[in-house]
Parts: structure tokens; C-alpha cells; sequence
């Protein structure tokens, strides 16, 4: 990969394509991932993606410089992530959510905890996430936490993790009903006490969605990385702090305004792609580049939390079924990367949803 600390792109600010990073990620994405996006999705991310994807450095994207990551510009890496989405949903499902045990383990602090960053920035190991489903609770029983001498046993079902068969390391969550907390940590994916079925999606098929049963899985304090009240987290949830935080781990001399004013990463890149090949096919169609102006003038108008990311979804929805429409029948055949980016944009307006996040995709719809 090309050394990012030192490069400066006096263009970045205005276009994030022009940095030679994400120029090397785009040659990635148009020789490797792209032709075998819409095979990918209908079978399994291969593992040979993230060893691509590892060898260009990516996984460093994610990773303090202090623990052997980069520190690249937000608006370069939101950029690489958008194109990733783009071109291959079920890859960008999996590798965007590296980085969701490495906030999680500078904060926890622990000598076990920090450990864990180089590997994570080496792409030694790779991370994901399972922790969406603690909202659902009293509704619904997920994961159950008890405390036992020098940490946590945890009982029950994540609903929701994807890579499995590819990742090492998970930044999970739990509920300990006694004291009404709830407790995120991070576990490791080996051990017998977690096992996994790949889920029936269908959109992002390709990302390897598993739901995941823990018996008895033992989760030492040392890697308990928050224990918080339910009330407290339910607050917060839906916002976009954690995300800015972790930018601001990576490059804690970026602007706070400016991180506020990246959107999080998937829809816009879902949308760009899929306008451009409409406008291709269609012979820029007044109307395609009415709804392109929309787009860009939305990415560039944050909203407050979580309008901005409920109006971007929306806007992914609307975008992709255009370019089903621009490509006629034929989108519809399991052949053609339209039907694959308008179902991954139905996926992505049940990511993360939070009470506040589904309230507003209901907003949006109504207009």
C-alpha cells in the first residue's frame, strides 16, 4: 500500500478520488472485486478478498498510526468505503465493519485489549460486530450476561454478524438483567463455545450473516470494553458519536466540524454507482441527472441525527430502483449488478436500526 501518513492532496478536500490511496483501492476494486460482484453475492465472499483487500493495506485504514495503522484523511477513507459498496456489497458488508472491536479496545485500555490493534491493523485478525441486537431488549432475549469471578459469562443468540467464517475477533454486546446493563466486549470467534448459521438473506447474501449461539462464553474483564446502564445507552443510540470518536481516534488533529460533516459510509456509494451506470444506459436523462444533483446536494447537507443517514438511504432506494428501471428486464435477470444494489439497498435500512434510526426512514418515506 502506498504510505498515507505523509502524503498530502491539496484536492482531497474537494475530491477524495484524486488521493493516491483510494486510486490504488479503485484498481483493486475495478480487477478483482467488481467482475465477481454479482457471483459473490449470490455464493460467499471469498477469502481471497480480504487477503486483497489486507495487502493493500486496508485493514490499517481502521487502526490508530500509534498501534500500526494510517492516518488517512475521513473524507479518503469514507470515499474508499462508498466505493466499495458500490462495486461489491457483500465484500463492503464484511470489511466495513473491521474496525468495530478497535475503538472499543483503546477505550477498554487493558494490556489484553491493546494487544489486539496490531493484528487488527496487519489484518492478522480480522473484526466484526455483534451488538445491534441488545436494543430489542426486554422484547426479545439475545445474549445474556452473568457475572462470574473475573468477568462475564455470556448465554444466548446474536442475531446478527457478518463474516463468519472469515473473522477472528467480535466487539459483542450483552445484557446483565440483574443490574439492568448492558455489556460489550470483545470475543474471539474460535472458541467452542460460539457456533454460527449463515442466514437465508436476501440481500447481501454473499456477506456470510450468521446467527450466532454462545453457551457458557467466558468474557474476561480485561476484554470487557463498557458496561453501561440501558437507559444510558438507549439515549445515545442511533447517534452518530461513537462514529465521529473513532475518526478522532484515527486523526485526532481532523476538524471536528468537518468529521460531522462526512455521512456514514454505504448509501451514497450504493447510489453514485448505481446512477452512473443508469445515466450510461439512459443517455443522461434529464430526470437521472436531476436525481444525481439530489444526491450529491444530500451527501453535502448533513441533517441532524439520524435524519441525514434515513434521507441517504432513502435517496439509495430510489436511485438503485432507477437504474433497474434505465437497464429494463434485464436488471432483473441474476446476472446484472442492478437487482444485487437494489437489494443491498433494502439492507441497508434495517443496518443499525435503532427506535430513532426506524423513525426516521419513516419520516423519509412520508414525504
Amino acid at each position: 500500500m502506498t504510505t498515507a501518513a505523509d502524503i498530502t492532496a491539496p484536492s482531497v478536500q474537494t475530491d477524495p478520488t484524486a488521493h493516491p490511496v483510494y486510486r490504488e483501492f479503485a484498481r483493486f476494486t475495478e480487477e478483482v472485486l467488481a467482475p465477481r460482484a454479482v457471483e459473490i453475492d449470490r455464493t460467499e465472499v471469498p477469502r481471497s478478498h480480504i487477503d486483497g483487500l489486507r495487502e493493500i493495506g486496508y485493514h490499517r485504514l481502521f487502526v490508530p498510526e500509534q498501534y500500526g495503522g494510517v492516518k488517512l484523511p475521513p473524507r479518503v477513507v469514507n470515499a474508499i468505503n462508498n466505493l466499495l459498496f458500490g462495486a461489491d456489497p457483500s465484500t463492503a458488508t464484511i470489511v466495513t465493519q473491521h474496525g468495530a472491536p478497535v475503538l472499543p479496545a483503546v477505550t477498554a485500555g487493558t494490556d489484553d485489549a491493546l494487544e489486539l490493534l496490531p493484528k487488527l491493523a496487519s489484518g492478522e485478525l480480522i473484526g466484526g460486530a455483534g451488538m445491534g441486537h441488545v436494543r430489542s431488549w426486554p422484547k426479545r432475549r439475545g445474549t445474556i450476561a452473568t457475572r462470574v469471578p473475573g468477568g462475564y459469562r455470556i448465554d444466548g443468540v446474536i442475531g446478527w454478524h457478518s463474516g463468519w467464517g472469515l473473522t477472528d475477533v467480535i466487539w459483542l454486546g450483552a445484557v446483565d438483567e440483574q443490574r439492568e446493563e448492558f455489556v460489550f466486549g470483545i470475543g474471539f470467534l474460535d472458541d467452542p463455545a460460539i457456533s454460527g448459521r449463515i442466514l437465508p438473506l436476501t440481500a447481501v447474501y454473499g456477506s456470510r450473516t450468521a446467527e450466532l449461539r454462545l453457551d457458557g462464553y467466558f468474557l474476561p474483564d480485561a476484554l470487557v470494553t463498557e458496561v453501561v446502564a440501558v437507559q444510558e445507552y438507549r439515549r445515545r443510540d442511533g447517534t452518530r458519536a461513537q462514529e465521529l470518536q473513532r475518526a478522532k481516534h484515527l486523526n485526532p488533529d481532523v476538524d471536528e466540524a468537518d468529521l460531522a460533516a462526512i455521512p456514514t459510509a454505504g448509501p451514497y456509494g450504493l447510489a453514485r454507482a448505481a446512477l452512473d451506470d443508469a445515466l450510461r444506459i439512459s443517455g443522461d436523462d434529464d430526470h437521472l441527472i436531476a436525481l444525481s444533483a439530489e444526491l450529491e446536494t444530500a451527501a453535502a447537507t448533513p441533517l441532524p441525527d439520524p435524519h441525514w443517514r434515513a434521507a441517504l438511504n432513502e435517496l439509495a432506494v430510489r436511485a438503485t430502483t432507477a437504474a433497474v428501471v434505465a437497464a429494463g428486464g434485464a436488471a432483473l435477470l441474476d446476472s446484472d449488478i442492478a437487482q444485487v444494489r437494489a437489494r443491498a439497498a433494502q439492507f441497508l435500512q434495517v443496518r443499525g436500526l435503532a427506535p430513532s434510526v426506524r423513525a426516521a426512514h419513516f419520516a423519509a418515506y412520508s414525504r
